[in-house]
């Protein structure tokens, strides 16, 4: 039936960028978990111990990031109009700041990190080794944020509303007879005011 495609097409592209984001948390969270950096270090009791730091320890915005990704997803589904839009836009900033990170981190090098959890008196022994993982990790993030947050900053109107608009479409309000009023309900809904073929 050819009115019930562009309704199609409107949830898909809800539930599209549910999941980016959902797997922007998933991957930024694992980043965090991630050992980035470490250093072999031989203790005074004549052992070798192997220190290193999370993402956590060197990017600890990571961690607050994943979870404002899953507010986020709720914001996304329990919002409509600009206020999505508004949401799509806050998504597009954390991911163009956790994109600077990672050209800051390519452009100027690994972070030093401390020595904290091996015994007084260890002295390194080799270099420090370096696992790309978890910067990959934070990266591949960085762009399903910024994917998503494009999205709803640019397509929220062709998104449904959760709610009553949303699961059951019969229900939704009668059409108002004034023009200003009849606007206002339409960017309420998520539609798009301008649109005749909604009239």
């Amino acid at each position: 039936m050819p009115g019930s495609e562009p309704g199609s097409r409107s949830k898909g592209l809800l539930w599209t960028v549910v999941l980016l984001v959902l797997a922007a948390a998933g991957v930024l969270w694992a980043a965090s978990a991630l050992v980035w950096v470490g250093q072999r270090f031989r203790t005074p009791f004549g052992t070798e111990v192997m220190a290193g730091s999370t993402g956590a320890d060197l990017r600890p915005e990571l961690v607050p990031v994943a979870l404002a990704a899953l507010a986020a997803v709720a914001a996304v589904l329990a919002t409509g109009g600009w206020l999505r839009r508004a949401v799509g836009v806050l998504v597009v900033i954390a991911g163009g700041l956790l994109a600077w990170r990672v050209y800051q981190q390519f452009n100027f090098g690994w972070f030093a990190y401390g020595t904290t959890d091996v015994p007084p008196g260890s002295t390194p022994i080799g270099q420090i080794s370096t696992q790309p993982g978890g910067m990959l990790l934070m990266a591949a993030g960085a762009v399903l944020l910024l994917v998503a947050g494009l999205l709803v900053a640019f397509r929220a109107g062709r998104m449904p509303a959760m709610g009553a608009k949303y699961s059951a479409p019969g229900a939704a309000k009668p059409k108002s007879h004034d023009p200003d009023r009849q606007m206002w309900n339409d960017l309420d809904a998520g539609r798009d005011p301008t649109d005749e073929q909604d009239r």
